[in-house]
């Protein structure tokens, strides 16, 4: 049976998931181009492939096509934006994905650019490194209130991660676990009031035709001028020119966005000093990666034995 890795790194955190391809006897191939593989590229080199170990890349029409023996999309991570479900079922191909394994990561992540935001940290080490000593006026987090835009895996976990600060939670999810809300004394609310009383606002949602461009010139627009904004879901859930205006016209205090429409960004809030960019890393711990790619693998391992998979995700969802 074949393999062909598309997703990029791979194999560079541990010699696990390599060692499992090879004691499961697959045929294999990894993407050769060092980044991100194209749609074009994944098309050309994916073959006769049974399984497709996959990263984010686009999977499209054009791609299956080039693939007629592929049977089991097995995607490193938890995002489904790019696979589109309607032509696995056409083409009879399962999907599956490893939702847990980079859970903490993300969500370590996201308290430290809250962290970062509120105290001005990459500023301060900025403005060092050009001679300027500058102390800036941070925010405590203590006795604040955070509001969180979708309750899943690693919504949950952030809420953990904050409870020694004493926040005020809201969240909006529209199918909440109510115990855990009971349990935390989280406030259930809807995004309109979450967004005018919350002084960090941090976006978990996936990326779906009903959350492109969730948070836009509206949405900014009633949010604290002190408020803060970060977004470690997937890009396009906020509108970027939207989010330009109104970070510099201090419509809202800051944002730090790990995720963009198009990678890698090349867009204009490089250019403002109240944004905090990164690469998106949210999974990028080399715990996290390692288990990413073995479960991904694992399913793959499944497939072949004829086990039902841990993770399937169903084309009717």
């Amino acid at each position: 049976m074949k393999v062909f890795i598309s997703t990029h790194p791979f194999g560079t955190t541990s010699s696990e998931p390599i060692n499992i391809i090879k004691n499961n006897n697959f045929d294999y191939a990894i993407n050769s181009y060092g980044r991100k593989i194209t749609t074009k590229e994944l098309a050309k080199d994916i073959k006769d492939a049974d399984i497709l170990i996959a990263g984010t890349e686009k999977i499209t029409e054009e791609v299956l096509l080039n693939a007629p023996n592929l049977k089991l999309i097995s995607r490193v991570g938890i995002g489904l934006d790019g696979i589109d479900f309607d032509l696995c079922k056409k083409y009879g191909i399962k999907v599956s994905y490893t939702p847990d394994a980079p859970t903490l990561a993300v969500a370590e992540l996201t308290l430290g650019l809250i962290l970062d935001l509120s105290r001005q940290i990459s500023n301060a080490n900025e403005n060092i490194k050009k001679g300027k000593w500058y102390r800036h006026m941070g925010m405590l987090l203590h006795g604040k209130t955070i509001g969180i835009i979708g309750m899943g895996r690693i919504g949950k976990s952030l809420i953990h991660l904050l409870s020694p600060f004493n926040m005020t939670i809201y969240v909006c999810e529209p199918n909440p676990d109510m115990a855990f809300i009971n349990m935390h004394n989280i406030k259930l609310t809807d995004k309109e009031t979450l967004l005018k009383n919350s002084d960090i606002v941090s976006l978990h949602l996936p990326l779906k035709s009903d959350t492109i461009n969730y948070l836009s010139k509206y949405e900014l627009s009633i949010m604290k001028n002190t408020a803060i904004l970060i977004n470690t879901s997937r890009g396009g859930i906020v509108n970027e020119e939207d989010l330009f205006n109104a970070l510099s016209n201090n419509i809202i205090s800051g944002a730090a966005i790990d995720v963009f429409e198009n990678e890698p960004y090349e867009g204009p809030l490089k250019r403002l000093n109240n944004a905090i960019l990164t690469c998106h890393m949210g999974a990028s711990t080399i715990d996290s990666r390692t288990e990413m790619e073995v479960q991904a693998l694992l399913e793959a391992v499944r497939f072949k034995k004829q086990i039902p998979l841990k993770n399937e995700v169903f084309c009717n969802e």
